[in-house]
């Protein structure tokens, strides 16, 4: 009788020991957490911008950029622009603009960046002080004399990291006049990388705000109505505010500002100032003042806007 008890007794703790197990077996298992898969970036983010050495004897002067690539020191294409851009160079004088943003690479140690142009367009002065529009088709006419450009430029750049490129098309230099006045345009251009240092790459830019974010960090998109892109701008405490919009915190989704900002390396830009914009961007013009009359009762004024 004892011995049966002592082997019934044997046999629950063992029975409760294994059902132990069990359990214990049956949470850890319940508790494995399989991770995520993290997103590693494989491409390499470049921006480019536009500016110009202004010639003070052309009123306005319009091309297209076709396509714009660089090539790695082993000479492989990467495309920056596979379709036409079309910019009024003259009132680049005022601030750079944004010509490609964000373009997607393979990461790349590049040697060269090739343009593509064409349309000449150019305004300029005749012999009697009348303004005079230029085409490839009119007499006297505008032509280019390399649709093609290709520049010298080194820089590496990695995986989901960010690089800005100035290209800084020297108008004055690039003209020439034949006998007849017609114009040939031998493009000069110059090509650096932007830095920390120096102007801000967006200026007197307008935009619609597209959404704020305040965390972690204060910032925002924002679209830019010229080439139809969206930008992530930040804001830190030395950002100047419009005493018009006060604070960071009084920007809606849709308002229109104006924005000075300097590009940064993770491919953001950093708000310098941010200025109350035209609530009607259709009622706002900015540009080169080109003359003035104050004849009359309706003074009039003639520019070349961007």
């Amino acid at each position: 009788m004892i011995k049966s008890l002592i082997c019934r007794r044997n046999l629950a703790v063992a029975v409760v020991l294994s059902l132990s197990v069990l359990y214990l077996g049956c949470g850890v298992t319940s508790q494995q957490v399989t991770n995520p898969p993290v997103n590693t970036p494989t491409k390499a983010q470049v921006s480019v911008f536009l500016k110009d050495a202004p010639a003070d004897d052309v009123v306005a002067f319009n091309l297209t950029i076709t396509d714009a690539a660089l090539f790695d020191s082993g000479g492989k294409r990467l495309p920056l622009l596979t379709f036409s851009r079309s910019f009024e160079l003259r009132q680049l004088r005022l601030a750079s603009a944004l010509a490609i943003s964000s373009a997607a690479i393979d990461p790349a140690t590049v040697s060269t960046l090739e343009v593509g142009l064409s349309t000449p367009r150019l305004t300029v002065y005749g012999a009697n002080g009348a303004r005079q529009q230029l085409t490839e088709t009119t007499t006297p006419s505008v032509s280019l004399a390399n649709s093609r450009v290709s520049l010298p430029i080194n820089f590496t750049v990695a995986a989901g990291q960010s690089q800005g490129l100035m290209l800084d098309f020297d108008v004055k230099n690039s003209l020439s006049v034949d006998s007849s006045g017609n114009y040939l345009i031998t493009p000069v251009l110059k090509s650096a990388l932007t830095g920390t240092g120096g102007e801000n790459e967006l200026s007197m830019s307008l935009v619609k705000v597209a959404g704020v974010q305040s965390t972690p960090t204060n910032s925002m998109d924002v679209q830019l109505p010229t080439i139809g892109e969206t930008l992530h701008i930040k804001v830190d405490a030395n950002t100047a505010f419009d005493p018009a919009i006060g604070q960071f915190s009084s920007l809606k989704s849709g308002q229109m500002i104006e924005l000075e900002a300097k590009f940064q390396p993770d491919g953001t830009y950093l708000a310098k100032y941010v200025n109350q914009g035209a609530p009607d961007p259709t009622l706002r013009f900015q540009g080169v003042l080109m003359d003035t009359n104050q004849s009359g009762s309706n003074p009039a004024m003639e520019m070349i806007t961007r």
